[in-house]
């Protein structure tokens, strides 16, 4: 009889954790992740990763036909092409947190991602 009771108050604690668990998982709010794109230190494009639903590509030009393609998707936005000669910025891959930003030298174009609030760059290139 006593270990019934044992086994039942292990379950309800075991039920309690789960339900409170998922209560702050489904209550927590993610900080939304704004994308800003960049060309010379001019804010180009601001976009929030998180309402994305279907990937799309923004072609920016540059001085002396300079061309990057960026691809945007639902929380991660990457270097699809660039004119650059190294193409360092395309093998960098997509990005999804604000830790790395992509930057493509020889164009000025630089991507970074902040949440929502954040106004400063340990980096800033000219």
């Amino acid at each position: 009889m006593r270990q019934k009771w044992i086994l039942i108050s292990i379950a309800a604690v075991l039920l309690l954790g789960g339900v409170l668990g998922s209560w702050y998982v489904l209550g927590h709010k993610q900080p939304e992740k704004i994308a800003r794109i960049y060309q010379q230190d001019k804010l180009l494009y601001e976009i929030d990763l998180s309402q994305v639903t279907q990937a799309y590509t923004i072609t920016i030009d540059g001085e002396n036909g300079a061309e990057n393609v960026v691809l945007v998707e639902q929380g991660q936005i990457s270097m699809k092409s660039a004119s650059c000669p190294d193409h360092l910025c395309v093998k960098q891959g997509a990005i999804s947190n604000g830790i790395l930003p992509i930057i493509c030298l020889p164009n000025h174009i630089r991507i970074s991602i902040v949440s929502q609030g954040e106004e400063s760059y340990d980096v800033q290139v000219y």
